[in-house]
């Protein structure tokens, strides 16, 4: 059985890779966009099984080449830019994929855990998992927000596990490739040093 990270040369997503396989875990499927090459260097030191390209992927999928065979998908895969403009883009990339990603997974009965994001609270003050305090500020929080209230509306209907993880402030070794958008505390070192 294969586990499939999605965004698996990122930051996040190449660190539960890398978790996998200290776990003896190295059947998995890495899916990203490495549109942006150096990326690749945060898997040199991973096992995978195999990579596909985010858009091959997903015709795969729609193709049934994997019916059967994933145990898994782990979707930290996502445009994490705050001050990204194109608005269609980030609706495409974060929420339509996602949405795909879920519908399959919940018509072959494959546990799916998503990347969400504290960015739905937006400035509130009150971080409850609760309609009333979502209200994101940007393109990124929206998209977040409006997959994570398609998944609401699917949970009574559900056919196999969806859990959500809401990531605040996110630091450590791999990041770098982020360039302005790696957090404040890498800013904050590498002007230290």
């Amino acid at each position: 059985m294969l586990y499939v990270v999605t965004g698996a040369a990122g930051f996040i997503g190449s660190r539960l890779v890398a978790a996998l396989n200290r776990e003896g875990i190295s059947e998995i499927l890495a899916v990203d966009n490495l549109q942006s090459a150096d990326k690749f260097r945060n898997l040199v030191g991973c096992e995978i099984q195999d990579y596909f390209d985010k858009r091959e992927f997903l015709e795969r999928l729609a193709a049934n080449q994997f019916e059967g065979t994933i145990e898994a998908v782990l979707h930290q895969g996502a445009c994490s830019d705050t001050m990204q403009a194109d608005g269609r883009y980030m609706m495409d990339n974060n929420y339509r994929y996602s949405r795909a990603l879920l519908d399959w997974c919940q018509d072959e009965e494959v546990p799916f855990i998503y990347a969400s994001s504290a960015s739905v609270y937006g400035a509130g003050r009150v971080f409850a998992e609760e309609r009333a305090n979502e209200a994101p500020l940007n393109i990124y929080g929206y998209s977040k927000f409006l997959f994570d209230q398609h998944v609401r509306q699917r949970l009574a209907g559900r056919n196999a596990q969806i859990l959500g993880l809401r990531y605040f402030n996110v630091y450590g070794p791999h990041e770098a490739h982020k360039g302005r958008m790696a957090s404040v505390a890498f800013h904050a070192f590498n002007q230290f040093r």
